[in-house]
């Protein structure tokens, strides 16, 4: 086949001219137009398409010709199954197919173009058929040895190009669904915790009128009162701690835990706690030991509190009968203070630790008659965390827990 006028040009200048005009593209739709103009014009084939396999399938990507009237618009585009006429036949085996008479040849899938011969080369990257590259010409004969060498040369260097442009492509692709589920995952975790607030403050308002009530009756009633008061006081408090609790979770999504720095006496936060514990610890035959030395840390007071209560309240239900739990702080280094809780309860096992901080979770042998909602522990991280500090949990079945809490002794500004 003659090449288009003035295009006086060595085999060499052409490819260098394609491969060059390949590295100009930014999109594999600008590669593909750019091929199918590149082969048209410059080795004078009157028709060119360039199908891509998707699935078990080719479709028309780039035209050069009568596919081809206007701006980047394929006339009446075709799917063509793989195996399925020529191109499907070429897809599906990757070899040159130079078909000199279409007459004869049943496989010939009639197109826009009126051909009389048709030449199609495959697109191989790393052994995988991507595409064809594929030409017809009005006349019999029309594709001649040197034609086929110089398509399949410019198709192997275009392959790689076309498959790298693919892959960004569809990593592009991945990048735009990830960013749409997590923006997803988002609005309805905005929406979960903006319904679990607005819920949880509404509970509150009954729940504590429900135990006003009750603690009045209690007390007007005095030591004739009926006990079963007691169990309503009991579950409706168990319920506030829910709610709370629940209330917790939401602010820490939603990173809205606030804290106000202060100079908080340890030893006193933690004496408060064994007190207020002890009964626990009696009921589950456990002792507490405490040993602390005479520190003061600039911390959130209240929640200081809160997360000595979720651990020695942990260390104690998670025990075993005549059980210890040993309570103990220290300056670590002149600025920084180490808390440890250290228990000889049912402990835990490797698998077990990586979920700790986990809501809603809970461990061991005796997870179904422990009290608790399992949530404490991811509030516990939270807060140490927002506090400047880490938490360690050291832990074996059988053997116990020691939980290590270290803090900053000093920090001047509130935080919200």
């Amino acid at each position: 086949m003659s090449r288009a006028p003035g295009a006086e040009i060595t085999d060499l200048e052409i490819v260098n001219r394609f491969a060059i005009s390949l590295l100009q593209q930014n999109s594999l739709d600008d590669l593909l137009w750019s091929m199918a103009a590149n082969l048209g014009d410059v080795l004078g084939f009157e028709d060119c398409v360039i199908y891509l396999v998707q699935g078990d399938e080719l479709l028309q990507k780039a035209a050069y010709g009568v596919k081809n009237p206007v701006s980047r618009d394929i006339k009446n585009e075709i799917t063509v199954k793989l195996g399925q006429g020529i191109v499907g036949s070429v897809a599906l085996t990757g070899k040159t197919e130079n078909v000199p008479d279409l007459s004869v040849d049943a496989r010939y899938i009639q197109d826009e173009f009126s051909g009389q011969s048709e030449l199609a080369v495959a697109l191989v990257s790393e052994g995988r058929v991507i595409g064809v590259l594929d030409s017809e010409s009005s006349k019999l004969n029309g594709f001649d040895q040197h034609d086929v060498d110089m398509l399949e040369s410019l198709a192997n260097i275009a392959a790689p190009r076309i498959a790298a442009a693919l892959a960004q492509l569809e990593k592009e692709k991945a990048e735009q669904a990830m960013r749409e589920a997590k923006q997803e995952a988002e609005r309805a975790n905005r929406a979960k915790s903006e319904f679990l607030s607005r819920m949880s403050h509404e509970l509150k308002t009954p729940l504590n009128a429900i135990l006003g009530y009750s603690n009045l009756m209690k007390i007007e009633a005095g030591q004739d009162y009926d006990p079963r008061i007691d169990k309503i006081l009991f579950s409706g408090q168990h319920l506030l701690d829910l709610i709370n609790e629940s209330l917790d979770v939401v602010r820490v999504e939603q990173n809205a835990i606030s804290l106000t720095f202060q100079p908080v006496d340890l030893g006193e936060v933690i004496t408060d706690c064994v007190a207020l514990l002890q009964p626990d610890a009696e009921k589950n035959q456990v002792t507490l030991k405490t040993s602390s030395e005479d520190l003061v840390l600039v911390t959130d007071h209240q929640r200081m509190r809160q997360i000595m209560l979720n651990l020695v309240s942990n260390a104690i239900k998670y025990n075993r009968a005549r059980g210890e739990v040993t309570i103990s702080a220290r300056d670590k280094d002149g600025t920084r203070i180490e808390i440890l809780v250290e228990d000889s309860g049912i402990g835990m096992s490797a698998e077990e630790l990586e979920q700790l901080f986990r809501p809603f979770t809970r461990f061991g042998e005796r997870q179904d008659s422990v009290e608790g909602h399992g949530i404490g522990m991811m509030i516990t991280h939270q807060l140490v965390q927002a506090m400047g500090g880490e938490i360690d949990v050291a832990s074996e079945p059988g053997t116990g827990t020691r939980v290590s809490i270290t803090l900053p002794k000093h920090r001047r500004q509130s935080v919200t």
